[in-house]
Protein backbone atom coordinates (compact mmCIF):
# COMPACT_ATOMS: atom_id res chain seq x y z
CA UNK A 1 0.00 0.00 0.00
CA UNK A 2 3.28 2.19 0.99
CA UNK A 3 4.61 1.47 -2.12
CA UNK A 4 1.17 2.45 -4.54
CA UNK A 5 0.84 5.58 -2.59
CA UNK A 6 4.19 6.70 -3.19
CA UNK A 7 3.76 6.52 -6.78
CA UNK A 8 0.35 8.32 -6.54
CA UNK A 9 1.85 10.96 -5.10
CA UNK A 10 4.95 11.17 -7.60
CA UNK A 11 2.40 10.72 -10.84
CA UNK A 12 0.66 13.53 -9.26
CA UNK A 13 3.63 15.57 -8.71
CA UNK A 14 4.57 14.89 -12.55
CA UNK A 15 1.49 16.32 -13.97
CA UNK A 16 1.88 20.04 -11.83
CA UNK A 17 3.40 21.96 -14.05
CA UNK A 18 6.82 23.39 -12.90
CA UNK A 19 8.74 26.17 -13.10
CA UNK A 20 9.67 26.65 -16.92
CA UNK A 21 10.25 24.21 -19.56
CA UNK A 22 12.74 27.05 -20.40
CA UNK A 23 14.80 29.07 -18.48
CA UNK A 24 15.15 32.60 -17.46
CA UNK A 25 17.99 34.54 -19.13
CA UNK A 26 18.97 37.04 -17.00
CA UNK A 27 21.45 39.21 -18.89
CA UNK A 28 19.90 40.93 -22.18
CA UNK A 29 23.54 40.57 -23.96
CA UNK A 30 23.08 36.97 -23.45
CA UNK A 31 19.75 36.72 -24.72
CA UNK A 32 20.31 38.78 -27.47
CA UNK A 33 22.99 36.12 -28.36
CA UNK A 34 20.66 33.12 -28.17
CA UNK A 35 18.01 34.51 -30.30
CA UNK A 36 20.07 35.76 -33.39
CA UNK A 37 21.85 32.17 -33.06
CA UNK A 38 17.82 30.61 -33.13
CA UNK A 39 16.34 33.23 -35.37
CA UNK A 40 13.91 33.46 -31.96
CA UNK A 41 12.41 36.42 -30.07
CA UNK A 42 12.59 37.41 -26.87
CA UNK A 43 9.87 37.16 -24.46
CA UNK A 44 10.98 39.84 -21.64
CA UNK A 45 9.38 40.06 -18.48
CA UNK A 46 9.92 43.63 -16.69
CA UNK A 47 9.42 43.53 -13.03
CA UNK A 48 10.07 44.87 -9.55
CA UNK A 49 9.80 43.47 -6.11
CA UNK A 50 7.13 45.62 -5.17
CA UNK A 51 4.79 44.92 -8.01
CA UNK A 52 2.40 42.37 -6.59
CA UNK A 53 0.36 41.88 -9.81
CA UNK A 54 4.52 40.77 -11.00
CA UNK A 55 4.26 38.29 -8.48
CA UNK A 56 1.22 36.97 -9.84
CA UNK A 57 2.27 36.19 -13.00
CA UNK A 58 6.01 34.66 -11.74
CA UNK A 59 3.55 32.14 -9.48
CA UNK A 60 0.18 31.25 -11.75
CA UNK A 61 1.09 32.41 -15.14
CA UNK A 62 4.74 31.55 -16.26
CA UNK A 63 4.62 27.70 -14.29
CA UNK A 64 1.34 26.86 -16.61
CA UNK A 65 1.57 24.59 -19.53
CA UNK A 66 -0.18 27.54 -21.82
CA UNK A 67 2.79 29.90 -20.89
CA UNK A 68 4.86 27.27 -21.53
CA UNK A 69 3.74 26.32 -25.01
CA UNK A 70 3.38 29.94 -26.07
CA UNK A 71 6.71 30.73 -25.07
CA UNK A 72 8.48 27.89 -26.37
CA UNK A 73 10.08 29.40 -29.45
CA UNK A 74 11.09 31.99 -27.88
CA UNK A 75 14.10 32.98 -25.51
CA UNK A 76 12.78 34.37 -22.47
CA UNK A 77 14.79 37.39 -20.49
CA UNK A 78 13.72 38.82 -16.71
CA UNK A 79 14.94 41.79 -15.92
CA UNK A 80 14.49 43.95 -12.43
CA UNK A 81 13.24 47.83 -13.88
CA UNK A 82 14.81 49.13 -10.70
CA UNK A 83 18.40 47.00 -10.85
CA UNK A 84 20.20 50.17 -12.01
CA UNK A 85 21.38 48.64 -15.01
CA UNK A 86 19.55 46.48 -17.80
CA UNK A 87 15.88 46.75 -16.46
CA UNK A 88 16.02 50.10 -15.37
CA UNK A 89 17.61 51.16 -19.07
CA UNK A 90 15.74 48.78 -20.64
CA UNK A 91 12.70 50.11 -18.98
CA UNK A 92 13.32 53.32 -19.50
CA UNK A 93 14.03 53.32 -23.43
CA UNK A 94 10.75 51.31 -23.84
CA UNK A 95 8.66 53.42 -21.65
CA UNK A 96 7.45 51.13 -19.53
CA UNK A 97 5.94 53.28 -17.02
CA UNK A 98 3.51 50.92 -15.62
CA UNK A 99 4.05 47.33 -14.34
CA UNK A 100 3.95 44.19 -15.17
CA UNK A 101 5.25 45.31 -18.73
CA UNK A 102 6.13 42.34 -21.69
CA UNK A 103 8.33 43.22 -24.51
CA UNK A 104 8.62 41.03 -27.40
CA UNK A 105 12.27 41.75 -29.17
CA UNK A 106 13.82 40.20 -31.60
CA UNK A 107 17.71 39.39 -31.46
CA UNK A 108 18.59 43.37 -32.58
CA UNK A 109 16.53 44.52 -29.87
CA UNK A 110 13.78 45.84 -31.84
CA UNK A 111 10.36 45.46 -30.76
CA UNK A 112 8.31 42.94 -32.35
CA UNK A 113 5.34 43.76 -29.37
CA UNK A 114 4.07 44.89 -25.78
CA UNK A 115 1.97 43.76 -23.41
CA UNK A 116 1.08 45.56 -20.38
CA UNK A 117 -0.95 44.19 -17.17
CA UNK A 118 -1.67 40.83 -15.46
CA UNK A 119 -3.49 38.32 -17.43
CA UNK A 120 -4.43 34.69 -16.94
CA UNK A 121 -2.44 32.16 -18.61
CA UNK A 122 -5.02 31.44 -21.68
CA UNK A 123 -5.64 35.15 -22.31
CA UNK A 124 -2.10 36.11 -21.87
CA UNK A 125 -1.09 33.52 -24.47
CA UNK A 126 -4.34 35.11 -26.96
CA UNK A 127 -2.30 38.57 -26.23
CA UNK A 128 1.42 36.90 -27.35
CA UNK A 129 -0.27 35.13 -30.43
CA UNK A 130 -1.84 38.29 -31.83
CA UNK A 131 1.15 40.36 -31.12
CA UNK A 132 3.38 38.02 -33.25
CA UNK A 133 1.11 37.71 -35.60
CA UNK A 134 0.76 41.83 -35.93
CA UNK A 135 5.21 41.76 -35.97
CA UNK A 136 4.93 38.75 -39.08
CA UNK A 137 2.50 41.02 -40.97
CA UNK A 138 5.01 43.78 -40.13
CA UNK A 139 7.92 41.65 -41.64
CA UNK A 140 5.94 40.67 -44.35
CA UNK A 141 5.26 44.43 -45.47
CA UNK A 142 9.10 45.16 -44.96
CA UNK A 143 9.95 42.30 -47.24
CA UNK A 144 7.37 43.30 -50.04
CA UNK A 145 8.93 46.83 -49.66
CA UNK A 146 10.45 47.05 -53.39
CA UNK A 147 7.17 46.91 -54.69
CA UNK A 148 5.45 49.48 -52.45
CA UNK A 149 5.23 52.75 -54.92
CA UNK A 150 2.28 54.35 -52.98
CA UNK A 151 4.20 57.29 -50.96
CA UNK A 152 1.84 57.13 -48.15
CA UNK A 153 1.96 53.28 -47.64
CA UNK A 154 6.03 53.89 -47.46
CA UNK A 155 5.85 56.76 -44.94
CA UNK A 156 3.83 54.76 -42.80
CA UNK A 157 6.41 51.91 -43.30
CA UNK A 158 9.19 54.03 -42.11
CA UNK A 159 7.29 55.51 -39.11
CA UNK A 160 6.28 51.80 -38.18
CA UNK A 161 10.18 50.93 -38.05
CA UNK A 162 10.89 53.94 -35.72
CA UNK A 163 8.13 52.80 -33.44
CA UNK A 164 9.53 49.75 -33.65
CA UNK A 165 12.65 51.08 -32.39
CA UNK A 166 14.50 50.25 -35.62
CA UNK A 167 16.27 53.57 -35.84
CA UNK A 168 18.59 53.12 -38.19
CA UNK A 169 16.17 51.52 -40.87
CA UNK A 170 13.53 54.33 -40.45
CA UNK A 171 16.13 57.02 -41.08
CA UNK A 172 17.06 55.42 -43.81
CA UNK A 173 13.47 55.15 -45.28
CA UNK A 174 12.19 58.55 -44.09
CA UNK A 175 15.64 60.38 -45.61
CA UNK A 176 14.87 59.02 -49.05
CA UNK A 177 11.64 60.50 -48.59
CA UNK A 178 12.31 63.55 -47.92
CA UNK A 179 14.41 63.86 -50.88
CA UNK A 180 12.78 62.55 -53.03
CA UNK A 181 11.40 64.11 -56.30
CA UNK A 182 7.44 63.99 -57.33
CA UNK A 183 6.71 63.02 -53.65
CA UNK A 184 3.50 65.17 -52.43
CA UNK A 185 4.78 68.21 -50.46
CA UNK A 186 2.40 66.52 -47.55
CA UNK A 187 3.93 63.45 -46.97
CA UNK A 188 7.66 65.06 -47.91
CA UNK A 189 6.64 67.56 -44.70
CA UNK A 190 5.68 64.80 -42.49
CA UNK A 191 8.56 63.06 -43.70
CA UNK A 192 11.10 65.81 -42.86
CA UNK A 193 9.72 66.22 -39.42
CA UNK A 194 9.74 62.19 -38.70
CA UNK A 195 13.77 62.06 -40.00
CA UNK A 196 14.47 65.01 -37.54
CA UNK A 197 12.61 62.82 -34.57
CA UNK A 198 14.09 59.93 -35.29
CA UNK A 199 17.36 61.08 -35.48
CA UNK A 200 17.03 63.54 -32.28
CA UNK A 201 16.18 59.53 -30.63
CA UNK A 202 19.52 58.54 -32.46
CA UNK A 203 21.07 61.69 -30.09
CA UNK A 204 22.21 62.97 -33.76
CA UNK A 205 21.73 65.72 -32.69
CA UNK A 206 24.05 67.68 -35.33
CA UNK A 207 21.99 65.73 -37.55
CA UNK A 208 19.00 66.94 -36.46
CA UNK A 209 19.53 70.25 -36.53
CA UNK A 210 20.60 69.94 -40.14
CA UNK A 211 17.64 68.24 -41.04
CA UNK A 212 15.67 71.24 -39.52
CA UNK A 213 17.70 73.71 -41.71
CA UNK A 214 16.56 71.81 -44.84
CA UNK A 215 13.20 71.42 -43.90
CA UNK A 216 12.89 75.42 -43.60
CA UNK A 217 14.17 75.95 -47.04
CA UNK A 218 11.38 74.19 -48.59
CA UNK A 219 8.77 75.36 -46.07
CA UNK A 220 7.23 77.62 -44.37
CA UNK A 221 4.27 76.57 -42.53
CA UNK A 222 1.86 73.81 -41.72
CA UNK A 223 1.44 71.25 -39.23
CA UNK A 224 4.58 69.41 -39.64
CA UNK A 225 6.76 72.55 -40.21
CA UNK A 226 5.42 74.12 -36.38
CA UNK A 227 6.25 70.80 -35.04
CA UNK A 228 9.68 70.54 -36.64
CA UNK A 229 10.32 73.99 -35.10
CA UNK A 230 9.61 72.92 -31.66
CA UNK A 231 11.62 70.23 -32.03
CA UNK A 232 14.57 72.64 -31.70
CA UNK A 233 13.49 73.05 -28.31
CA UNK A 234 14.14 69.49 -27.56
CA UNK A 235 17.45 69.59 -29.35
CA UNK A 236 18.49 72.39 -27.00
CA UNK A 237 17.28 70.39 -23.87
CA UNK A 238 18.54 67.14 -24.69
CA UNK A 239 21.81 69.09 -24.68
CA UNK A 240 21.27 70.61 -22.03
CA UNK A 241 20.84 74.21 -23.35
CA UNK A 242 17.39 75.33 -21.27
CA UNK A 243 17.82 78.84 -21.91
CA UNK A 244 17.97 78.12 -25.92
CA UNK A 245 14.97 75.65 -25.47
CA UNK A 246 12.89 78.63 -23.75
CA UNK A 247 13.80 81.36 -26.31
CA UNK A 248 12.86 79.01 -29.45
CA UNK A 249 9.52 78.66 -27.85
CA UNK A 250 9.10 82.11 -27.23
CA UNK A 251 9.86 83.09 -30.78
CA UNK A 252 7.52 80.21 -31.72
CA UNK A 253 4.75 81.63 -30.25
CA UNK A 254 5.33 85.22 -31.31
CA UNK A 255 5.84 83.72 -35.04
CA UNK A 256 2.67 81.74 -34.83
CA UNK A 257 0.49 82.90 -32.53
CA UNK A 258 -2.28 81.24 -33.77
CA UNK A 259 -1.22 77.64 -33.80
CA UNK A 260 -2.72 75.00 -32.04
CA UNK A 261 0.26 74.14 -30.59
CA UNK A 262 0.50 77.44 -28.42
CA UNK A 263 -1.22 75.87 -25.31
CA UNK A 264 1.32 73.39 -24.68
CA UNK A 265 3.71 76.13 -24.60
CA UNK A 266 1.90 78.00 -22.40
CA UNK A 267 2.14 74.53 -20.44
CA UNK A 268 5.78 73.79 -20.83
CA UNK A 269 7.43 76.99 -21.27
CA UNK A 270 6.93 78.22 -17.31
CA UNK A 271 8.56 74.61 -16.15
CA UNK A 272 11.60 75.23 -18.39
CA UNK A 273 11.90 78.95 -17.10
CA UNK A 274 11.91 77.13 -13.39
CA UNK A 275 14.76 74.83 -14.71
CA UNK A 276 16.51 77.76 -15.42
CA UNK A 277 16.11 79.48 -12.09
CA UNK A 278 17.22 76.45 -9.86
CA UNK A 279 20.15 75.45 -12.36
CA UNK A 280 21.15 78.82 -13.45
CA UNK A 281 22.28 77.08 -17.04
CA UNK A 282 22.93 79.80 -19.47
Amino acid sequence: MKRISLLVVLTALLLVPQASANTWIKSLADAQKKAKAGNQLIFVDLFADWCGWCHRMEQEVFPSQTFQNATDDMVLLRLNTEDGGEGTLLARQFQATSLPTFLILNGDKQLAGVIHGYQPAAAFAKLLEDETKKYKDFQDRVKSESTMTDPVKRLDLAKELRLRFALADSEKRLSKLAGERGVPANVRDEAFYELAYTQLLEKKYDDTMQTLKKFANVQKGGESFERSRLLISDVYIAQGNWNAAADNLRNFKKTYPQSKFVQSIDYVLPQIEQQIRVTGKK
